[in-house]
């Protein structure tokens, strides 16, 4: 039986080199360092090979202006209100003056273990902190909004306002309680580790996220929905022709799924 049990990392630049982005006046300034590409191994008793890739959309995150009426975002979010956030609803702010600083964002991979029914999966980590201006809203009243595409319903995208279901009635990606946890009242910090079980073979899954910083009002429930950055990954599994079958038996088959680890009491 195949096993998928190796990983080898190819680095596509140091982690530690710090690449400062030139974004529009009156935006947050992005910092960030260079991700990773990660490679699925396949080894069985005679030899050891790749089977496919975990990697991110870009190796930098890119810094997004406020959305405005007829975005994805706006559209997405008008179509899941009702059941997700009722009354809840979304307009464009001005951009924030502070500084969000990406401190990981890396491809990740895990080669399962088949024979106790744990898939190899691919995701990626990602944690940013955003320090506010003094000209900025107070971090009490600010958030985190974020958008997610991805190809996983018939190879056709789809995209959501994260987390979907919502585990609560509000539009941010944190409950208020974990917002509090991951603040100071001068920074607030984003922390997702998603990943996509690889469920057959060929496998393609392609993840995309928008995050944005949003202020709301809470008696008429009106987000704001400020600037923001874009990032994601992709999970490749294509195993040569020699060894399709014994992988395939070892991965099985199984519906798919998305699941966030975090840390700091995340959910």
């Amino acid at each position: 039986m195949v096993l998928l049990k190796k990983l080898s990392i190819a680095t596509a630049g140091a982690t530690a080199i710090i690449s400062v982005f030139s974004v529009p006046v009156f935006a947050f300034t992005l910092t960030q360092p260079n991700g990773r590409l990660i490679d699925f191994l396949l080894e069985d008793s005679s030899s050891t090979s790749s089977i496919g890739t975990v990697s991110l959309n870009s190796l930098a995150a890119n810094y997004l202006a406020p959305p405005t009426a007829g975005s994805t975002l706006f559209t997405v979010f008008g179509a899941e209100a009702a059941n997700q956030f009722p009354n809840w609803t979304v307009v464009s702010g001005p951009a924030l003056g502070g500084t969000l600083a990406i401190s990981k964002y890396d491809a990740r991979a895990s080669a399962g273990q088949p024979a106790l029914g744990l898939k190899p999966r691919g995701g990626v980590d990602m944690i940013a902190t955003y320090t506010k201006a003094a000209t900025d809203p107070a971090i009490a009243n600010l958030r985190f909004i974020q958008l997610f595409t991805d190809n996983a319903t018939n190879n056709t995208l789809m995209s959501h306002i994260d987390p979907f279901p919502n585990h609560d009635s509000l539009p941010w990606y944190y409950t208020d309680a974990l917002h509090t946890t991951n603040s100071t009242p001068t920074t607030m910090t984003f922390i997702d580790y998603p990943s996509d079980p690889v469920t057959s073979i060929p496998f393609d899954r392609t993840v995309s996220f928008e995050t944005y910083l949003a202020t709301f009002d809470n008696t008429t429930k009106v987000a704001t929905i400020r600037d923001g950055w874009s990032w994601g990954y992709e999970v490749q599994a294509v195993p040569e022709p020699a060894t399709l079958l014994g992988t395939a038996m070892a991965l099985g088959c199984g519906a798919f799924f998305k699941k966030k680890v975090s840390t700091k009491g995340k959910r």
